[in-house]
């Protein structure tokens, strides 16, 4: 009895932290999208006072941060693409996962059922594909969605500082019309 009460808290906690990190990277992804919604906003507006001698430095110091922190929110989106490799080998890799796409797509389905069902009948491999997919999971979370928000979201915040002191430097250098 008390292996199985084990067994259903494994699978309790696999599907409790699988749905944290998936609801994480749903966060992630919702970030980047305001952030991009923000600045193409930002760029929309200030695009037309670029021929103002007066605002032309700030509105390029602001575009060419928003155009920044677009490209580097769409980068923390951007889904990792392996080319086709082949299958037999990647299915011998350690770090094989037939319950990842990015593994099992390179596998013929022949090849892809008979891996499966290896998993399937070995109740430690199913644990062991379920732990590699959570840790894989957290690495992109980690590595890359959730760092590239952060550079994003900084580069954004850098810049309308840096955009504030260019409008300030422009208004202070400009000259003051003579009092009668």
């Amino acid at each position: 009895m008390k292996s199985k009460n084990v067994d259903r808290a494994t699978d309790n906690l696999f599907r409790i932290v699988m749905n944290n990190h998936l609801q994480l990277s749903a966060l992630a992804d919702h970030k980047a999208n305001m952030i991009i919604t923000v600045c193409s906003i930002i760029i929309g507006l200030i695009v037309r006072h670029i021929v103002d001698p007066q605002l032309q430095y700030t509105v390029i110091t602001l575009a060419l941060t928003c155009l920044t922190t677009i490209l580097l929110a769409v980068y923390s989106t951007m889904p990792k693409y392996e080319g086709k490799q082949e299958g037999a080998m990647k299915a011998k890799n350690p770090s094989f996962n037939v319950i990842f796409f990015g593994d099992f797509t390179h596998l013929e389905y022949p090849e892809f059922e008979r891996e499966l069902e290896k998993v399937i009948n070995d109740h430690d491999l199913v644990y062991e594909a379920l732990a590699k997919d959570l840790y894989a999971l957290g690495r992109v979370l980690h590595d890359k969605k959730y760092r590239f928000i952060r550079y994003s979201y900084l580069t954004f915040m850098v810049g309308l500082v840096a955009s504030a002191i260019v409008l300030a430097f422009t208004f202070a250098s400009v000259p003051q019309p003579a009092q009668p």
